[in-house]
């Protein structure tokens, strides 16, 4: 009995020390360090340049907008140009002095594809020269001996000249006269403009030699009334003839393209515009 217990007493003490030996002798687990990747540099999104000239974008039927960037002398600006066929488009002249709003506000209020700001007007919002709305004479005085009108009789829609061909009460359906002419009948510019040399922001409308209705704004003070003229006949717009419109702050053309505006709007609310919308 006492050899047994003995043998027993060996027996656990070996497995104790064997217990201890084996764990001192296995080697310890080491996790690997965690090696944190450096964030990749995302580039930054490069700008689209802005062409020179987009050439002619059709919009709508008839529709079509174009911007140029011009030099003039020292001076450079984005030119907004719109052209508008007659056959397939109806030109408006909506007048409202009593409420004046921007040009953007007309284009959406209108429902038309194009609108631009109209002729000059006095501190009342009331039109200096004549304009013909729905048939009636709503305001203004008739330009004689110089000057120019956009005209709409039915459908055809002529800019004309006042000296060559004055207004005398002819029924028009819509109408508005201004001065001075930039480029007179046959593609010449008007060089007996008295600018007095001051530069502004303008708007002209003319007509080409295909008949379309061609819309332009300089949206920045580049141009003399004389220069603006010039630089209009001499350009690929193969313009036949142009009126000055209303300039300065009143300068607007706006185009809906979809769910956006192409063009530029004005600073000040005017209260006349020209719409040109679809058949």
């Amino acid at each position: 009995m006492a050899l047994k217990k003995r043998w027993l007493c060996v027996a656990i003490s070996a497995g104790v020390l064997c217990g201890c030996s084996i764990a001192e002798l296995t080697p310890a687990v080491v996790n690997p360090p965690t090696v944190t990747p450096r964030p990749t540099a995302t580039p930054r999104p490069t700008a689209t340049p802005v062409p020179r000239d987009t050439g002619w974008q059709a919009i709508a039927p008839g529709v079509e907008y174009r911007e140029l960037k011009i030099e003039q002398g020292d001076r450079s600006d984005r030119l907004r140009i719109a052209r508008i066929d007659p056959a397939q488009n109806r030109f408006r002249v909506l007048y409202q002095p009593d409420r004046p709003r921007r040009v953007s506000e007309w284009l959406s209020e209108s429902g038309a594809l194009v609108a631009v700001n109209g002729n000059f007007f006095d501190p009342q919002n009331h039109a200096l020269g004549l304009l013909i709305q729905d048939g009636q004479r709503r305001d203004g005085v008739v330009y004689q001996g110089f000057g120019g009108m956009f005209a709409v009789s039915g459908d055809d829609v002529r800019v004309r000249w006042n000296v060559q061909e004055p207004y005398h009460d002819e029924p028009l359906t819509y109408a508005l006269q201004n001065f001075p002419m930039l480029v007179l009948p046959g593609g010449a510019p008007n060089l007996e403009i008295d600018d007095n040399g001051r530069v502004s922001l303008r708007t002209a409308v003319g007509q080409d030699r295909s008949g379309r209705v061609v819309f332009v704004v300089s949206p920045a003070p580049a141009f003399t009334l004389t220069e603006f003229g010039q630089w209009l006949a001499a350009s690929d717009l193969d313009l036949d003839i142009a009126l000055n419109l209303d300039g300065g702050t009143s300068s607007g053309l706006l185009l809906r393209s979809g769910n956006q505006n192409l063009g530029i709007d004005s600073w000040v609310r005017v209260p006349n515009v020209i719409v040109g919308e679809a058949r």
